[in-house]
């Protein structure tokens, strides 16, 4: 169970990753109660005594209940497209990639030059983006903070999307999903039943299913060609969810260097970049190369590093 989980989340090595990094409600479950099995067993009975009956979910039912999992009706795109939308244009360079940045020490700015030509001079930076892409622009600045950025290792995943008649899925779809275990050699990794999942993403009759294909396991099937890798899927589909139909439509997506991985030791150099940045105090880090991989975790660590910097600024000034 534990590997199919795991490999569905960070599309990770468990064996490879550190658990206080990953899930470290799990260390202390088993610190506090000698079992993990132990621990939810005790936790579910606490749960259950405390749930009035008519609020107690049904039985038969699987998968996440009362909302735990949320996405906009739109899709991702509306959180970039809210940000952008409260920003003045003139603090916004959308489509623009930041090439080179430089520390100024005279002035104690920050220097960013983009693919356009321009020049920023910025009195703080937070840089947003994988540690690898972090590293190379702060190679110049602190090769010893680079060298750490750069020794997260990512794994890359896709995800296929298919489409298809609801009467051409002969299982009920009664959950969110399935993950595959390793062993069992399948190209799905796991597979979202997204319009179970989430309201609003397929018409009256329809379906829509998303795979999730690669990772740190997987590396061969995420170097298959699309067709090659629509063709594995839809193998897996028809023998676990007895699917034999063509889909309405497909889409697929490869996400390169996409997900990085906590390994045993990853706090560690967290900590150790940490007290790189301290050389910096305007300098800060965020994104799911750090401290948690889920949406909600960027966003914390965003606002996070923000707050950080707002202080060191007032501070300065």
């Amino acid at each position: 169970m534990a590997q199919p989980m795991v490999g569905g989340i960070y599309t990770a090595d468990p064996e490879l990753l550190s658990l206080r990094a990953t899930m470290p409600r799990f260390l202390e479950m088993e610190r506090a109660h000698r079992s993990i099995i132990w621990a939810m067993w005790k936790a579910s009975r606490a749960a259950a005594k405390d749930t009035p009956l008519h609020k107690a979910p049904q039985r038969g039912t699987s998968g996440a209940r009362y909302s735990l999992f949320l996405t906009f009706d739109g899709g991702m795109q509306a959180l970039v497209d809210s940000i952008v939308a409260r920003l003045p244009p003139s603090a916004i360079r959308l489509n623009t990639t930041a090439e080179r940045l430089t520390f100024d020490g005279e002035s104690g700015q920050w220097i960013v030059r983009t693919n356009t030509g321009e020049s920023i001079r910025a009195g703080a930076v937070c840089l947003a983006l994988p540690s690898y892409a972090a590293a190379r622009l702060l190679r110049e600045a602190d090769a010893a903070l680079a060298a750490e950025l750069d020794a997260i290792p990512y794994a890359s995943t896709a995800t296929v999307n298919l489409a298809y008649r609801r009467a051409s899925i002969p299982h009920p779809l009664d959950g969110f999903g399935f993950v595959a275990p390793y062993v069992e050699g399948r190209a799905t990794l796991a597979c979202t039943f997204s319009s179970v999942k989430f309201a609003g993403r397929a018409p009256e009759g329809h379906a829509l299913l998303r795979a999730f294909v690669g990772g740190a396991l997987q590396p061969g099937m995420f170097a298959l060609s699309e067709e090659a890798m629509l063709a594995a899927v839809r193998r897996d589909l028809q023998d676990l969810l007895g699917i034999k139909d063509p889909p309405l439509f497909s889409r697929v997506a490869k996400w390169t260097r996409s997900m990085p991985q906590y390994h045993l030791g990853h706090l560690d150099r967290i900590a150790r970049i940490n007290a790189r940045l301290q050389n910096f105090p305007a300098l800060r880090l965020a994104g799911n190369a750090y401290t948690g991989a889920g949406i909600p975790d960027c966003i914390r660590s965003g606002e996070s590093a923000a707050r950080e910097l707002l202080i060191n600024c007032s501070r300065e000034s």
